[in-house]
């Protein structure tokens, strides 16, 4: 038998009305996941400041490509001489993805430099200041739904990856912003949707802005640009008028084409041709592409040399060291922790998503479950683009190549919670926190500092 609406898909009070009072135990964990944190964003900070340079994976690389830009302002062809120095021994630079996050490394490279601070440093501060902002931002929004407080503590390794100079950061805080607006009815860009607001507000703009952003971003964040229209669909009984959302994806748009146009442009509209055939030019001998150099590295092109898809999740353990990795290998992938830790946030996982997700699927309404298929769907997706990637180019099992799934996750908790089980899921959440708290800090913190 369905549930109401109101059990499964909570909406809390449009703003100027009353919140619903937090009972005991709910203060309780609240408080708990703010000390948790208030821990990470300290945490997070050592780790900028204490470890090496490069004791991250392709820190320098980043770095390098950021430096192109400190006085520059558009994207270089493919292998254009004065970007050599960012091309690695596989052939490869972040230059070549235009990633608009090298621009904006470069240009808080020049701003520190200016005040007499280390390029490296200043870059890893901006990525530290990402995620306070980001630690703020949902703080203020748990003020209508508490546990926006755990949704940074789900895992260590998304701190990990605001400590050091990379370009998973940017779209990670992009996309949980983005969807956490989307899923609150009290936000400005839902109230200009339903048409509330005759008008753009700047918090629409605004919205608009980071949308246009996204999409300059990490290539592996584009299942998420699908996710999002998935989700102004799903949200279709609010929209007062399709113009609405064709307004926001015009602003994005025009945000985000000058500079993917330009790119495009100076390559000829060939880029990816034009970035595999010049890897497979400046490579190393071993390291070529194709996997056809002399002595070639073993785990390029594992599709052109036979091995199978089944090979890849089975003998080379893609699943495994994707989920050790998604929640905290630290280092070049090198810092592991203690088989039990593993289990343990396999554990809690699973607690934390039965919660979540059986109460929906056993008896909830047609939409909620409408909208858990479509988050299975891209969740799958997310996973299926990580696999394709280690399978047909390199194999590398990076669990955060799996980030985009959870600001999904958020989203679909935001929108369809259970409010009965909502004190289960803070404790499992502060859990946790606490857990992440352990790993982040008694091994990759004790290893890298």
């Amino acid at each position: 038998m369905a549930v109401s609406t109101r059990r499964l898909e909570v909406e809390w009070p449009a703003v100027g009305e009353k919140s619903r009072p937090l009972g005991r135990a709910q203060r309780v964990l609240a408080a708990v996941l703010v000390v948790e944190l208030l821990a990470s964003a300290v945490l997070v900070a050592l780790m900028a400041v204490r470890s090496p340079i490069n004791a991250h994976p392709d820190e320098v690389l980043h770095l390098v490509a950021g430096l192109y830009f400190r006085e520059r302002w558009l994207p270089p062809p493919v292998g254009a001489a004065d970007a050599a120095t960012t091309y690695s021994g596989w052939g490869f630079s972040y230059l070549d993805e235009a990633d608009i996050v090298y621009l904006a490394f470069g240009k808080v490279a020049a701003f520190g430099g200016a005040f007499g601070l280390a390029p490296p440093l200043t870059m890893r501060w901006f990525q530290v200041l990402l995620y306070w902002g980001l630690v703020a931002w949902m703080m203020l929004r748990a003020r209508r739904f508490t546990p926006a407080l755990g949704f940074l503590l789900l895992t260590p390794q998304v701190w990990y990856v605001f400590s050091y100079i990379n370009g998973d950061a940017l779209p990670f805080a992009l996309l949980t912003v983005l969807l956490t607006e989307l899923a609150s009815r009290d936000s400005s860009v839902r109230a200009f949707l339903r048409g509330a607001q005759p008008r753009p507000t700047m918090g629409v703009l605004v919205f608009s802005g980071l949308l246009g952003l996204l999409l300059l971003s990490k290539l592996n964040y584009l299942v998420s640009i699908g996710f999002l229209g998935g989700v102004f669909l799903w949200l279709r009984n609010d929209v007062r008028h399709w113009k609405r959302p064709a307004a926001i994806a015009l602003v994005a748009a025009a945000i985000a084409l000058p500079w993917a146009t330009y790119h495009a442009w100076v390559n000829d509209f060939q880029t990816g041709q034009k970035v595999v055939e010049y890897a497979e030019k400046v490579a190393a001998p071993n390291l070529k592409p194709s996997g056809q150099g002399p002595n070639p590295f073993p785990f390029i092109a594992l599709r052109a040399k036979g091995v199978s898809l089944w090979a890849v999740f089975t003998t080379l353990d893609w699943l495994g060291l994707s989920f050790r990795s998604f929640f905290g290998l630290y280092g070049w992938m090198s810092v592991v922790a203690a088989p039990w830790v593993y289990r343990v946030f396999s554990i809690l996982y699973a607690s934390l998503l039965a919660i979540l997700i059986l109460p929906v699927a056993a008896r909830g309404i047609r939409r909620a479950q409408l909208l858990l298929l479509g988050v299975l769907i891209f969740v799958g997706l997310v996973l299926g683009q990580s696999v394709y990637r280690s399978w047909v180019y390199n194999f590398q099992g990076q669990g955060r190549y799996l980030f985009p799934a959870l600001p999904m996750l958020f989203f679909y908790w935001r929108t369809c919670e259970t409010v009965s089980l909502r004190v289960a899921a803070l404790l499992v959440t502060a859990l946790l926190g606490m857990h992440s708290i352990v790993s982040f800090a008694l091994v990759g913190l004790v290893a890298l500092i």
